[in-house]
């Protein structure tokens, strides 16, 4: 019997994640046998003491993170034991008119505050319940919200990860790209993948990262995204004429290049909306394009599921939304992908083997690059049609290995 501590994002305003825990849920329920548990947990709440800036000066940061790791692991270990049932929550969405969502921008304020309050602990009593619960684990499996990069959230993940090896529990990180830019941070990642027993990452970039960063090749293999295995059976109607578009904050375009692109559509006689599978973020640039443009924009969608007939009913969709890019690809919807993130859209329709190439907005001249391929798609999407045919398949099967692994322990 196996008892798995899956860590995954179980509260959010992207449907995307909602897709992506759902799936790598479901993938982990498919894998694991009768006799196996399967505890979905969050983030690990808590443990917001441990932030960057108590490690960013030290002279031997992987000794503090293990300093940090061994009282942590000491503390659970006198933890009162909590019984490990099999629990799979379902993810909360975070609605835009919402007064949670409404309220992060305060909450944020008074993070840092709440930081220093819980660094003069081990951890709160709010992470008690957890650590009874942690302890008793076999695996601890950390499937993030689909990249880890050089923040407080990633940084006190490392800590949760390091105290369980440490309580010589197996670890293991699926269904993840790792944007790492600082030295410090590929220093700590390095220390802590390097000691686990399973990575699965969603590219080769991501891959070679790793490598660089000390975790042996040995135990790195690549999967897609868990967003592709999710089913559709629903009966839409494309329309013809319509075309999905988002493009996000960090896209840095001008009105006049979005007023360039949206001309192009209407140009072929087509009509763009709005759409996104994050909408609080892009909710700037989606009020741009309704406002300045004209655009209608998607909104109150309740679930991804509804999101991707949205998206079906599109005859392409132009995306700097990773997400919005994978679940069109699971209705067999052509897209135009934009990065979004450094490198994450990039390698993983890379790993998908799609053939279209992923635009990158810090290239000069690629809006007029993105302009042409509209009009290439326009004309001919033989190509993206081939890949429906013959590679989606391939890739919903590839995808299982995010947990098949597991079954080799």
């Amino acid at each position: 019997m196996k008892k798995v501590f899956l860590i995954t994002k179980l509260k959010t305003s992207n449907l995307g994640n909602e897709a992506l825990t759902n799936e790598i849920v479901k993938l982990f329920s498919e894998t694991l046998s009768s006799d196996d548990v399967l505890n979905v947990n969050g983030r690990p709440f808590g443990l917001d003491g441990y932030y960057r800036n108590r490690i960013k000066n030290s002279s031997n940061p992987t000794a503090l993170l293990d300093q940090w790791a061994q009282k942590m692991a000491a503390k659970i270990k006198r933890e009162k034991d909590q019984l490990f049932t099999s629990r799979v929550p379902l993810v909360t969405l975070l609605k835009q008119e919402t007064k949670e969502l409404r309220f992060e921008s305060i909450k944020a304020r008074l993070r840092p505050l709440k930081r220093v309050l819980n660094s003069m602990k081990v951890y709160p009593q709010q992470y008690a319940h957890r650590a009874g619960l942690l302890k008793n684990a076999d695996w601890m499996i950390y499937s993030g919200a689909g990249e880890v990069g050089d923040n407080n959230v990633f940084l006190r993940q490392l800590v949760e990860l390091r105290a369980a090896q440490l309580l010589g529990i197996k670890t293991a990180a699926v269904n993840q790209s790792v944007v790492i830019r600082t030295p410090l941070f590929q220093k700590l990642t390095g220390h802590v993948y390097g000691k686990m027993n399973k990575i699965v990452v969603r590219g080769s970039v991501t891959r070679n990262n790793l490598i660089s960063y000390g975790v042996s090749e040995h135990i790195i293999e690549m999967a897609p995204d868990s967003a592709i295995n999710a089913q559709f059976t629903a009966a839409v109607t494309r329309l013809p004429n319509r075309v999905g578009i988002n493009f996000t904050p960090k896209c840095t375009l001008q009105l006049e290049d979005y007023k360039r692109v949206v001309e192009k559509l209407r140009a072929l006689k087509l009509e763009p909306i709005f759409v996104t599978n994050e909408p609080f973020e892009d909710n700037h640039i989606a009020g741009l394009f309704k406002q300045e443009l004209g655009v209608e924009v998607l909104t109150g969608v309740p679930d991804y599921h509804t999101y991707m007939q949205h998206l079906a009913s599109c005859r392409f969709i132009v995306s700097a939304r990773l997400h919005t890019n994978i679940l069109a690809l699971d209705t067999k919807t052509p897209v135009i992908p934009v990065e979004g993130n450094v490198f994450k859209t990039t390698e993983l329709l890379q790993q998908l083997g799609y053939p279209l190439p992923t635009l990158n907005p810090q290239q000069a001249g690629w809006v007029d690059e993105l302009i042409r391929t509209i009009e290439n798609m326009y004309n001919n999407d033989q190509d993206v049609q081939a890949f429906f045919t013959h590679n989606l398949h391939v890739q919903q099967q590839a995808v299982k290995r995010n947990a098949q692994w597991l079954k080799e322990y």
